[in-house]
């Protein structure tokens, strides 16, 4: 998610009672000013219902984008999905392309891809 595309992922994660495996991928152009839910999701990695959290702060000295993030995190991506993940998508049109070329290219070398992820019902986007 980016921005306030946050808001709908964080509410699965708040509601995950089962402690399910959760992965955020967050993306946001400030960290001191747009960390939205920083001590809710503090709390969550705390208590076992976000298991890793990642951020991707675009207008930083060295920019970095949701994208970015998911490439550097390739093999726990690749292993997700492996393992029956769900992706979901919540942000900006631009956001989620680059999101979805990213997946392109992490799942080229597997037998997936965000096409066949959305048609399982495993990948899904509410961008804007």
């Amino acid at each position: 998610g980016a921005g306030t595309g946050v808001g709908p992922l964080a509410g699965f994660i708040r509601a995950n009672a089962r402690h399910r495996p959760m992965h955020l991928f967050f993306g946001l152009r400030h960290a001191n000013s747009d960390f939205l839910y920083q001590t809710e999701l503090t709390d969550w990695q705390a208590n076992g219902q976000l298991d890793h959290l990642f951020t991707a702060t675009s207008r930083s000295e060295k920019p970095h984008y949701v994208q970015d993030a998911l490439r550097v995190d390739a093999s726990q991506v690749i292993h997700a999905v492996r393992n029956g993940a769900r992706i979901m998508v919540c942000g900006g049109r631009d956001m989620a392309t680059g999101v979805r070329q990213a997946l392109d290219d992490i799942l080229a070398k597997t037998e997936w891809t965000p096409a066949m992820l959305k048609a399982e019902g495993r990948y899904v986007e509410d961008v804007y």
